[in-house]
Order: C-alpha cells, then sequence, then structure tokens
C-alpha cells in the first residue's frame, strides 16, 4: 500500500465531510432528538407527580371518608342512647302515673265500699225494723242490734 497524496487528501474530505454532516445533518437531528428527550422526561416526571399527588389525595379521601364514617356512627349511637334514655325516663314515670292512679283508685274503692257498707248497716236497721212492724207488734221497736251479726251478714 502506498501512501500517496490522493490519501491525503481522501482522508482531509472524509474529516471535512464528517463535520459538514455533523454540522449539517446529525447536530440538529441530535437537538430534536435531546428536546423530544427532554418533553417525555419532563411529561414523565410531571405525570409521576401527578399520579403522587392523586394518591395523597386519594389517602386523604380515604382517611376524611372513614373519619366523617366514625363521627356520623358515634353522633347516630349518641342519638340512639338519647333516644333509648328518653324511652326509659318516660317509660318509667307512666308507670309510676300508673301506679299512683291505680293506688288511688283502690283508696277510692276501699273508701266507697267502706261508706256503702255505712249505709247498707243503716239500710239493714231500717229493713230490720220494717219486718219488726209488719210481723211483729207495731209499736215495739228494735233497741239494739247486734253489729257482729249485722257484719257476718254483709259479709256472706
Amino acid at each position: 500500500m502506498e501512501f500517496n497524496a490522493t490519501f491525503i487528501i481522501a482522508f482531509i474530505s472524509f474529516i471535512v465531510f464528517t463535520v459538514i454532516m455533523n454540522i449539517i445533518l446529525y447536530k440538529p437531528i441530535n437537538d430534536i432528538v435531546q428536546k423530544r428527550k427532554d418533553f417525555i422526561d419532563a411529561n414523565y416526571n410531571e405525570a409521576k407527580s401527578n399520579a403522587d399527588k392523586t394518591r395523597t389525595i386519594l389517602d386523604e379521601r380515604k382517611n376524611k371518608l372513614a373519619s366523617a364514617r366514625q363521627n356520623a356512627k358515634e353522633r347516630s349511637e349518641e342519638k340512639i342512647n338519647s333516644a333509648k334514655n328518653k324511652k326509659d325516663e318516660i317509660t318509667s314515670k307512666a308507670k309510676q302515673s300508673a301506679k299512683e292512679n291505680i293506688e288511688k283508685a283502690r283508696i277510692e274503692n276501699l273508701n266507697s265500699s267502706k261508706e256503702a257498707k255505712e249505709v247498707l248497716r243503716g239500710e239493714i236497721k231500717n229493713l230490720a225494723q220494717m219486718i219488726s212492724d209488719r210481723f211483729l207488734n207495731h209499736e215495739e221497736k228494735i233497741a239494739d242490734i247486734d253489729n257482729t251479726l249485722v257484719d257476718k251478714i254483709m259479709q256472706d
């Protein structure tokens, strides 16, 4: 192989061609490729950041929902317990009132029974006198009636 001037010219032509190609073709293409890579990386990072923000927001939302559900459950249990307590209180008052009314009615019945017995005692005396007037002498009055006998008759 001989090294002559054509080899050196071809070598210099190749280097000039490579430099010119690099300036005209490869550098703009490399710039476009780099810009695209930067754009894709920026969009990827932004999407990743948005996904992280979304996860954070979803976690916060889940926590808030759980907290709200717990608060609602506590409030509803509190209202239920309050209503049960009111119901128990009202029921207790109603039972007490019913007991008092029953006791009043019982006492009134006893009083009216005693009053009726007293009236009947007097009526028995009058009836005994009327019977004695009809069958016996009209002039004889029943002076003393045995109260124990009247009580025995009233109980039978």
